[in-house]
Protein backbone atom coordinates (compact mmCIF):
# COMPACT_ATOMS: atom_id res chain seq x y z
CA UNK A 1 0.00 0.00 0.00
CA UNK A 2 1.18 3.72 -0.84
CA UNK A 3 -0.40 6.63 0.46
CA UNK A 4 -2.42 8.30 -2.21
CA UNK A 5 -1.07 12.20 -0.70
CA UNK A 6 2.84 11.41 -0.06
CA UNK A 7 3.56 8.28 -1.85
CA UNK A 8 4.74 6.50 1.57
CA UNK A 9 4.57 3.18 1.92
CA UNK A 10 4.31 3.04 6.15
CA UNK A 11 1.06 3.04 6.60
CA UNK A 12 -1.22 2.04 9.26
CA UNK A 13 -4.48 0.05 8.75
CA UNK A 14 -7.15 -0.96 11.02
CA UNK A 15 -9.75 -3.69 9.21
CA UNK A 16 -13.05 -4.00 10.70
CA UNK A 17 -16.57 -4.38 10.40
CA UNK A 18 -19.15 -1.58 10.78
CA UNK A 19 -22.62 -2.14 10.56
CA UNK A 20 -22.63 -5.57 8.67
CA UNK A 21 -19.57 -3.80 6.09
CA UNK A 22 -16.32 -4.52 5.88
CA UNK A 23 -14.13 -1.40 6.20
CA UNK A 24 -10.35 -0.49 6.67
CA UNK A 25 -9.05 2.97 8.42
CA UNK A 26 -5.63 4.02 7.02
CA UNK A 27 -3.40 6.72 8.19
CA UNK A 28 -0.05 7.48 6.89
CA UNK A 29 2.79 7.90 9.25
CA UNK A 30 4.43 10.54 7.45
CA UNK A 31 1.92 12.92 6.73
CA UNK A 32 -0.86 11.73 8.50
CA UNK A 33 -3.13 11.63 5.49
CA UNK A 34 -6.07 9.65 6.78
CA UNK A 35 -8.92 7.92 4.77
CA UNK A 36 -11.73 4.89 5.20
CA UNK A 37 -11.45 2.31 2.41
CA UNK A 38 -14.67 -0.37 1.55
CA UNK A 39 -14.17 -3.06 -0.52
CA UNK A 40 -15.45 -0.48 -3.49
CA UNK A 41 -13.24 2.06 -2.73
CA UNK A 42 -12.61 4.78 -0.67
CA UNK A 43 -16.09 5.59 1.90
CA UNK A 44 -16.89 8.53 3.38
CA UNK A 45 -16.62 9.57 6.75
CA UNK A 46 -20.27 10.21 6.86
CA UNK A 47 -21.21 6.87 5.16
CA UNK A 48 -18.99 4.98 8.05
CA UNK A 49 -20.83 7.20 10.86
CA UNK A 50 -24.42 5.95 9.29
CA UNK A 51 -23.35 2.39 9.40
CA UNK A 52 -22.24 2.71 13.27
CA UNK A 53 -25.44 4.26 14.29
CA UNK A 54 -27.47 2.03 16.32
CA UNK A 55 -30.76 0.68 14.47
CA UNK A 56 -33.92 2.25 16.15
CA UNK A 57 -35.94 -0.44 18.82
CA UNK A 58 -39.77 -1.15 16.90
Amino acid sequence: MRCTHCGHHDLIEIRMAVGGEDVAFRRCARCDARAWVGQEGPVALGRVLDLARPVPAR
